[in-house]
């Protein structure tokens, strides 16, 4: 037993230091791999990514490297930039069915849009190791239904570990099946754009209890809504069927919002419309069944099909949190749909960082971005391929999280640990 304990101990320290070691900053050269920079460059056979002070300074396959240099040979791997899921609730719940580790609700509270999910953000959750393990570095936490149109605003955070995370606003987000049926929904969302608008224009009258409106929302909330009619917010709608996509592209076009939809399983049959009013999506890609009246024409091949009516797309599972990581498969599902291969990893690296509007650091591998990279066993898209480096910001990551700690505590047990059992 006391051997036992004294390997764990030993093992914990040993992983520590190695970790410390690993986080501090580096000048790394990652050479003679399949780098995918998804960018103009197209994938460079046998070329080296150079990392210095958290960017990428060069890539190439003629890079100098500095002597100080840590080299990273990619011999036989594929180069990609990391991951980013457009739609989870990471960093804002630990385990669904226990209410104290969950943060992405504002269900019961006299507030909606004003809910702010980046209050709730858990720098110490768990899942964040795992999910980063598997190529995934970016994320946008988006709130959970609460009961009102608007479920509030979410974040985007960049995965490092604890002290590292960088989280930022994200859109604000609503949810048109919680506004009453189609035809009130629209209503009310449009009569509360209006009252915003009378609200910011007498703003100080209003706070002073002048002239004081009958608003459908708090003052809180339609605070809260200014940034988003100033398009300065964007906003993300989460809905389904083809006539209230067509209804969200008017709205658009009424109140000049920055628009994201999300869902959308019948997206494809208003392609040409969407891309005509530069409309973006994030949808599941792996959708091809009716569960509801609203998606009867959802199909595998609908990446395809935006794609080649030009529309920007990014793929999630729209809430899946500890698997977060599943965005490669609907990738490779899309890919086997009909969709280029190239264009099915931007669609979970490019696409959403262009969705959301931080593609000038983010999304590609390019000098002068963020060194947020990648280095995959295999094809990225194949779902037996794992990550060989996870580098965030500059900083490469070990490859440990809960699971594998547990995974090498119970995987071999010493013949002197007593079995619960015996």
């Amino acid at each position: 037993m006391r051997s036992f304990i004294l390997r764990i101990i030993l093992s914990s320290l040993a992983a520590i230091t190695s970790f410390v070691a690993t986080l501090q900053a580096q000048t790394i050269a990652i050479t003679n791999g399949q780098v995918m920079t998804l960018s103009d460059q197209g994938t460079l056979d046998k070329a080296t990514v150079l990392i210095k002070d958290g960017q990428i300074t060069a890539v190439g396959q003629d890079v100098g490297i500095p002597s100080d240099a840590r080299i990273i040979d990619a011999t036989g791997k594929v180069v990609t930039p990391g991951l980013m899921n457009a739609y989870t609730r990471l960093g804002l719940t630990e385990i669904g069915s226990s209410e104290d580790s969950n943060s992405h609700s504002g269900k019961g509270q006299p507030f909606s849009a004003a809910f702010e999910v980046i209050n709730g953000l858990n720098r110490q959750s768990v899942i964040i190791d795992a999910v980063r393990k598997e190529g995934v570095i970016r994320t946008v936490s988006i709130p959970s239904g609460s009961g009102h149109l608007f479920k509030g605003g979410s974040m985007m955070l960049t995965l490092g570990d604890d002290q590292a995370i960088v989280a930022d606003y994200g859109p604000m987000v609503a949810q048109l099946m919680h506004g009453g049926n189609h035809a009130v929904a629209w209503t009310k969302l449009r009569m509360i754009f209006d009252q915003v608008k009378d609200y910011e224009k007498n703003r100080k009258n209003v706070l002073k209890g002048k002239g004081r409106r009958d608003y459908i929302l708090s003052i809180e909330d339609m605070d809260a809504l200014i940034p988003v009619l100033n398009g300065e917010r964007k906003l993300a709608l989460y809905l389904q069927r083809v006539d209230a996509i067509r209804q969200a592209i008017r709205l658009k076009e009424e109140y000049d919002l920055d628009l994201i939809l999300m869902g959308v399983e019948e997206a494809w049959k208003v392609a040409d419309e969407l891309a005509s009013a530069n409309v973006p999506v994030v949808i599941n890609a792996s959708t091809n069944l009716p569960y509801s009246f609203k998606s009867t024409m959802a199909t595998l091949r609908s990446a395809a099909r935006l794609n080649e009516a030009g529309v920007l797309f990014a793929f999630s599972e729209l809430g899946q949190t500890h698997q977060a990581e599943n965005i490669r498969q609907l990738a490779g599902v899309s890919a086997g749909h009909g969709l280029d291969k190239e264009v099915s990893l931007k669609a979970i690296t490019r696409f959403p960082a262009e969705i959301y509007g931080i593609d000038q650091q983010y999304g590609t591998i390019e000098a002068g971005k963020q060194a947020d990279i990648v280095v995959w066993d295999g094809d990225p898209l194949e779902m037996t391929s794992n990550t060989d480096h996870v580098i965030v910001n500059g900083i490469e990551y070990p490859l440990v999280s809960r699971r594998t700690l547990l995974r090498d505590r119970y995987m071999n047990l010493s013949p002197e640990m007593p079995h619960a059992y015996q």
